[in-house]
């Protein structure tokens, strides 16, 4: 380790992010190991059918859904009010 009043040099910079990765990568491959085997000893309880039609919906999805539906509407209205006022203009006189 170097002392702190001397600055890093690119290579003991590159060499500690290299060790860096190198720790987070052997990690990385450990918990998927783990993972694999959690699945492997657990298997799922539900046949995929069931498992897929039990999913819960993103809600996300379904508010998005609904505002599109009130944009659609008020993009609809706005074209009737539009249309009204333009005639109304065209019919009255001033």
């Amino acid at each position: 380790m170097q002392q702190d009043d001397q600055p890093k040099t690119r290579a003991d910079y590159r060499k500690e992010q290299e060790r860096a990765e190198k720790e987070f990568q052997e990690r990385d491959r450990k918990r998927v190991q783990v993972e694999k085997e959690y699945a492997r000893t657990h298997g799922d309880p539900l046949p995929k059918d069931e498992a897929e039609s039990n999913q819960r919906v993103n809600p996300t999805e379904g508010k998005q859904h609904r505002l599109g539906r009130r944009l659609n509407w008020a993009i609809g209205w706005l074209f009737v009010l539009i249309i009204a006022v333009y005639l109304i203009l065209f019919f009255v006189e001033f």
